[in-house]
């Protein structure tokens, strides 16, 4: 049986947040644990703070593996400059460094096969540009899956996801490279699975 936290529990909400509000609140509950108790329990005030010291700390890790706001937002200049065909290939050549072999798509629906293995990767940029993502174009994307037994999915979006789209994404296991993820992928940076 495997762990997993709900997305509203508060150190869910915290790992989604600035690493400095948990760090905040760990000072603010020692603190307060202090005072209350005239400093008579101190192991036991550091103890209860420890999860808050410990999320922040996690959260700081990744959030400075982020690029900065002003890297994304370069990347995201280049890309609107760039064909979907060198965005595609500026994405497949991180996961070539991974083991995964580049096959162009023979068909409408993608851009790249990207695989390892018995792993089955569709790349699709064709569409990178749009303001909005609705759910039209996953279903094309997914159908042309389909037909080539493709096992997970890579979309490139620098717009706006609509929230049914986002719901058919998370069924069909579809990933959107977005601008974050778009600039970590254009520095070589990117972790791939």
């Amino acid at each position: 049986m495997a762990f997993k936290m709900s997305k509203r529990s508060l150190f869910a909400i915290l790992l989604r947040s600035k690493w400095w509000y948990s760090v905040l609140i760990g000072l603010f509950i020692l603190a307060a644990s202090l005072l209350i108790t005239d400093a008579k329990y101190v192991i036991l005030s550091i103890s209860v703070t420890l999860p808050f010291f410990g999320i922040g700390g996690y959260a700081a890790f990744k959030q400075f593996q982020q690029p900065s706001e002003k890297r994304v937002l370069e990347v995201t200049q280049q890309a609107k400059k760039m064909p979907a065909g060198v965005i595609a290939q500026k994405i497949a050549a991180n996961y070539i460094n991974n083991g995964y072999e580049s096959n162009a798509f023979k068909g409408n629906g993608a851009d790249l096969e990207l695989i390892q293995g018995s792993r089955k990767l569709l790349l699709c940029s064709k569409r990178f540009k749009a303001a909005n993502t609705g759910i039209e174009p996953l279903k094309l994307f997914v159908a042309a899956g389909e037909k080539t037994a493709a096992t997970g999915y890579l979309y490139v979006t620098l717009g706006e996801i609509s929230a049914t789209a986002r719901d058919y994404a998370e069924k069909n296991h579809i990933e959107f490279i977005q601008a974050n993820r778009l600039a970590t992928l254009f520095d070589g940076k990117a972790k791939i699975d």
